[in-house]
């Protein structure tokens, strides 16, 4: 059986969510529903408190905003997760350079996922198949995006969710994914099922301090990669572009979050407010 964990925002999943799942697992399974429409728990917390009330042998964890479009895909993940096949998703990457990272950082993302607009339903197609074999349905990875991943709950019994170091709700993915690693199990993203995710997730100053948390805990054992030949020269310079990247990205967004939070405050509305009635003087000179 497969025990599906959803850390909801609501008391309640969507009844849509419900339906599609229903609709497309083609297995026995049970919903493991964790209310955190109060805020109780963090990503980690919530999803430890799912694997202790799971009662089936595979665990899969996933957002609330997703809808599945692959018919039968509980029996694929049963196959899929054979003898140490340790965690599967359905988009991630080959490699976690020397930084600060995420499933994204590198150029060597693989897997794919439909990204679409709750507000106007329009499609992103997220295709990587740069580095996949046409005729394969799986790729070894080093991490998988978090919006949906599967484990056999017996990986339970020797590591957890890290609930001690991080809080919030991020890099929970990039973290469990280094931790089977770690215990000699493999990492893969799977082909044959596809996902639709309603949503992105923000670029905030608490997703960068989680990063570094994350580093910090596994800087010794980075760069790592995984189900793609590289040699020692492609893995300094992936590495190298990663970082400089990596630096840009932090700026870019935080320079975005003041921005933000300049535009909301008090005395940027007072200001535009005072200054509205020379507005004239914009349009006159160009500015």
């Amino acid at each position: 059986m497969i025990s599906i964990i959803i850390c909801s925002r609501k008391p309640d999943i969507p009844a849509k969510l419900k339906q599609n799942i229903a609709e497309t697992i083609g297995c026995e399974y049970e919903l493991v529903i964790i209310d955190n429409s109060r805020n109780k728990y963090n990503i980690f917390q919530a999803y430890n408190e799912g694997v202790r009330r799971a009662k089936g042998e595979i665990l899969c964890f996933m957002h609330d905003d997703i809808l599945f479009i692959t018919e039968g895909w509980g029996g694929k993940v049963e196959k899929h997760l054979r003898e140490g096949v340790g965690l599967i998703g359905v988009i991630g990457n080959h490699m976690l350079p020397d930084c600060p990272s995420s499933w994204w950082t590198t150029s060597l993302e693989t897997g794919h996922v439909i990204q679409r607009s709750f507000h106007d339903n329009r499609n992103q197609d997220v295709l990587c198949e740069k580095y996949r074999d046409v005729d394969s349905i799986c790729s070894d990875s080093v991490v998988v995006d978090g919006l949906w991943f599967c484990m056999p709950k017996q990986l339970f019994e020797t590591i957890k969710f890290d609930d001690k170091l991080y809080s919030g709700f991020h890099c929970y993915d990039i973290d469990i994914c280094m931790q089977v690693l770690g215990i000699g199990w493999s990492v893969r993203t799977v082909f044959d099922i596809l996902i639709a995710h309603y949503s992105l997730g923000p670029l905030n100053k608490a997703f960068f301090q989680q990063r570094e948390l994350w580093y910090d805990k596994w800087k010794s054992k980075l760069p790592i990669w995984r189900g793609v030949d590289l040699t020692s020269r492609e893995v300094e310079f992936i590495n190298d572009m990663s970082k400089n990247n990596n630096t840009l990205l932090v700026e870019k967004s935080i320079a975005q979050e003041e921005a933000r939070l300049l535009r909301a405050s008090k005395a940027y509305r007072l200001g535009k407010t005072i200054l509205k009635p020379f507005s004239w003087l914009r349009n006159l000179f160009g500015i």
